[in-house]
C-alpha cells in the first residue's frame, strides 16, 4: 500500500481504531502484526528478510552481552552481516557490472550475469537501524534486551519504508503503547497526513511530470542554459516535497498512536552553509553517519586535517552509495563531501587568520548563494540516467551558455512558484505556530474556532489530494 493511496487510508483509520480500543497488553503485539501485514502488501516472501535480520541481530546482541570480553568481535560480526544482506539485495548487480567492465578492459572473460532479484522495500533503512542497534548494544545504551522490542523498533510500519531513521533510545522506550487516549494525538497526527497528502499529490508529483520528460529525453535542439537550471532546481523541489511528504506522513501515523518519531527535514533550502544544509535536509540519516560513521572516523584520526578532509568526502561517497547503486549517487556524495570540505578549510582560515569575516554580510550571503546553487548542481548526477547526460547539463549550467526555452511555459510557472513558496516556507510555519499559541479571553469560542477552521482544512486538504490523485505513484526514497 502506498502511503498516499485510499487503501492505506482506510487501513490507517480501521488500525487506529482498533488499536486505541484494545487493552494496553495486547497492544504490543498488535502493532507488530499489523505492521507485517503491511509490510507483506507489497511482497508476502520479503516479510521472511526483517524478520530473519531481527532473529539474527537479537542472537548477536546476546553474545555481545554475555561474551563481553568479545563484544567487538561480535559486533563486527553483526555489522558485516548486515552489510552482506543489504550489498546482496541492492549492490550486486551493480558490483558485476563493474566488475565485467574492468575484466573486458584487461582482456579477462566476464562474470555471467545472476538472475535479477527484486529490492526489498526499505532495506537500506532498516539495515542502518539494525546496525546502530549492535552498536547500542556495545556500548552498554541497552539496559535490556527484548526480542519484541527489538522487532517493532525495525518493523513499525510507518518509518519501516523510508524512515525517519530512529534511535534506539528515541523509539523503544515508547513502544509500550501505554498512553491513554487524547484527541491531541489524532488532531495533530491528521494534520501532518494531510500535508503530506497535499506535498505528494499536488506538489511532488505534479513536478515529477515535468522532471521525468527532462531527463528522459533532451529537447530537439539540446538542453539550453535556462532549461538545464530549471530541469536541476525542479527536480531538487520534486525530491524534497516527495521525501518530505512520506516524512510527515510517516510521523502523522504515529502520532495517531501516541509515538513520537524525529523530525526529518526543517527548510533545508534555507541553509546558510554546506554544513547547514545537512543539519535540515534528511535529518535523521545525517545523525546517524555523524554519531556512527564520521566522529568515529575522525576521532581515530585524531582530528588531523588531511585525514579529516579525506574521511568527509569518503563518508559522504558513502552517503552517495547508500542511496542508490550507481555512479552518479556517487558522484553527488563526493560533491558535497567536498562542499563540506570547503566550508571547513574557509572556517579554519577564519578563525586562525581572518576573525572579523564573521561578521561579513558579503561572506554570509556568499555561502549562502554558494550553497543553494552548489546543491542544485549535486542534484544533476543524483538524477541523470548517465554520464553523458550529467555532462551535458552541468555544461550548459556552467560553461556553455544558450538560449532559448524548449518546455511550456507552464513548466517554468510552476518550478518558480513552487520555490517561491519554499523561499516563505519558515515564515509560514512561524506564523501558524503564533495563531496555534494565540490566548483568547473566551476559550470556548476559541477552540470552536479552531476546529472549524481544522474542518475547513482538511477538507479543502483532502479534496487537493482526491483532485491530483495519480494512480500506482511510489515515493522516490522507495528505490532506495
Amino acid at each position: 500500500m502506498q502511503f498516499n493511496s485510499y487503501s492505506y487510508l482506510f487501513f490507517l483509520l480501521v488500525v487506529v481504531t482498533i488499536f486505541w480500543n484494545l487493552p494496553k497488553k495486547l497492544r504490543r503485539g498488535y502493532v507488530l502484526v499489523i505492521s507485517l501485514v503491511f509490510y507483506a502488501t507489497w511482497n508476502v516472501w520479503f516479510v521472511l528478510i526483517p524478520v530473519s535480520l531481527c532473529a539474527a541481530v537479537y542472537i548477536i546482541a546476546r553474545f555481545i552481552v554475555f561474551q563481553p570480553q568479545k563484544s567487538r568481535r561480535w559486533m563486527w560480526c553483526g555489522v558485516t552481516l548486515v552489510l552482506s544482506v543489504l550489498a546482496f539485495f541492492k549492490y550486486r548487480a551493480f558490483l558485476i557490472a563493474n566488475v565485467n567492465v574492468l575484466l573486458t578492459v584487461l582482456g579477462l572473460t566476464t562474470v555471467p550475469w545472476a538472475v535479477a532479484i527484486a529490492l526489498p522495500l526499505g532495506i537500506s533503512f532498516y539495515s542502518f537501524e539494525a546496525i546502530s542497534y549492535l552498536i547500542d548494544v556495545r556500548q552498554r545504551r541497552i539496559a535490556k534486551l527484548n526480542f519484541l522490542d527489538l522487532n517493532l523498533f525495525i518493523m513499525f510500519w510507518p518509518h519501516l519504508m523510508a524512515g525517519p531513521i530512529v534511535r534506539v533510545r528515541e523509539l523503544i522506550p515508547q513502544l509500550k503503547f501505554d498512553s491513554k487516549f487524547d484527541t491531541r494525538f489524532i488532531l495533530s497526527g491528521v494534520d501532518r497526513l494531510i500535508w503530506g497528502l497535499v506535498q505528494k499529490n499536488v506538489v511532488a508529483n505534479n513536478l515529477g511530470v515535468w522532471v521525468d520528460a527532462g531527463f528522459k529525453s533532451q529537447p530537439p535542439g539540446g538542453y539550453t542554459t535556462l532549461d538545464s537550471w530549471f530541469l536541476a532546481i525542479a527536480f531538487g523541489l520534486q525530491i524534497y516535497f516527495d521525501f518530505a511528504a512520506y516524512s510527515n506522513m510517516a510521523i502523522g501515523a504515529a502520532q495517531l498512536l501516541g509515538i513520537k518519531l524525529p523530525e526529518n527535514f526543517r527548510c533545508p533550502y534555507h541553509a546558510a552553509t554546506p554544513v547547514e544544509f545537512w543539519s535540515r535536509w534528511h535529518m535523521t540519516l545525517s545523525r546517524w553517519v555523524r554519531d556512527y560513521l564520521f566522529f568515529p572516523l575522525n576521532a581515530k584520526f585524531g582530528g588531523a586535517p588531511f585525514p579529516f578532509y579525506t574521511s568527509l568526502i569518503g563518508v559522504m561517497a558513502l552517503v552517495g552509495l547508500w542511496h542508490g547503486a550507481g555512479w552518479g549517487f556517487v558522484t553527488w556524495g563526493v560533491l558535497q563531501g567536498v562542499y563540506l570540505v570547503l566550508y571547513r578549510i574557509y572556517e579554519s582560515f577564519r578563525q586562525n587568520r581572518q576573525p572579523e569575516l564573521a561578521a561579513s554580510r558579503i561572506s554570509a550571503a556568499s555561502w549562502r548563494m554558494f550553497t543553494l546553487l552548489a546543491v542544485t548542481l549535486a542534484w544533476v548526477p543524483f538524477r541523470a540516467g548517465n554520464i553523458g547526460q550529467t555532462w551535458g547539463l552541468l555544461s550548459c549550467m556552467l560553461f556553455r551558455f544558450s538560449a532559448g526555452a524548449a518546455y511550456p511555459k507552464a513548466f517554468y510557472w510552476m518550478t518558480a512558484s513552487v520555490a517561491l513558496f519554499c523561499a516563505a516556507e519558515p515564515y509560514l510555519v512561524r506564523l501558524l505556530s503564533v495563531l496555534d499559541g494565540a490566548v483568547d479571553e473566551d476559550r470556548r469560542v476559541l477552540m470552536a474556532g479552531r476546529l472549524v477552521a481544522r474542518g475547513l482544512v482538511y477538507a479543502c486538504g483532502l479534496l487537493l489530494f482526491m483532485v491530483f490523485d495519480q494512480q500506482a505513484t511510489e515515493f522516490i526514497y522507495f528505490q532506495f
